[in-house]
């Protein structure tokens, strides 16, 4: 009987099995939280398109940049958050902001908006921006946290305004200075469109923990 017992095979493959299924478990869980983030990557991807490109279709920067509260942005926003379904979009924010170049790499932020919604879309709210927009043609001091960084591969010369003085007009702070010109007023303006995800795997027991996935489009608006 002891023999036969140490001889006896037929359980083997049932406990090799036993050892591979954690690892097999892991890499298909695995598999299937990489592909789904980067299919969630890509939905950001052109909801930030989509959010540049109507606002750029659609918004004159001229009536932005005399009035700024006469321009919303919401439909906007919340449509470009359309790209992102089937995903909840309680976990994403879009933002917009309308840009004046001031030089190869810095821009002033003439208008800024951002919204996000509930996982469904159906309610969407506003929230703070992350850029801070200036007051620009108002004349008062404008704070420099209204400057901003751009892509300078961008940026053509004649895109960029130049001061009387030769300054460089993203330091032009100051709209009491009658021999530069103001941060803002002679520029090319931008668009940009702004979307992040917070991303969390869907198999709770993996410890992946969350991945914020975030993209900027930059376009030229076709309106003037």
């Amino acid at each position: 009987m002891l023999m036969r017992l140490l001889s006896c095979t037929r359980g083997v493959a049932l406990i090799e099995f036993a050892y591979i299924l954690p690892l097999m478990m892991l890499l298909y869980f695995g598999g299937m939280t990489v592909s789904e983030l980067i299919a969630v990557d890509r939905k950001v991807t052109t909801a930030a398109r989509a959010l540049a490109d109507l606002a750029s279709r659609s918004i004159s920067p001229a009536i932005i940049y005399n009035d700024p509260d006469a321009v919303s942005a919401s439909s906007f926003l919340s449509a470009s958050a359309i790209s992102l379904a089937p995903y909840k979009l309680d976990k994403a924010t879009q933002q917009i902001s309308l840009l004046r170049v001031c030089d190869d790499s810095h821009a002033y932020v003439v208008w800024t908006r951002a919204r996000t919604q509930n996982a469904d879309g159906t309610v969407s709210s506003v929230i703070a921006s992350s850029d801070t927009s200036g007051t620009l043609p108002t004349v008062e001091t404008q704070s420099a946290d209204t400057v901003v960084t751009i892509p300078n591969d961008m940026v053509s010369a004649n895109m960029i305004p130049t001061s009387p003085d030769g300054s460089n007009v993203c330091g032009n702070l100051d709209p009491g200075t009658s021999t530069t010109t103001q941060v803002g007023t002679a520029g090319a303006f931008l668009y940009r469109g702004t979307v992040t995800y917070t991303y969390s795997p869907p198999i709770s027991f993996m410890s992946f923990g969350t991945t914020e996935l975030s993209d900027t489009i930059y376009m030229a608006p076709r309106l003037y």
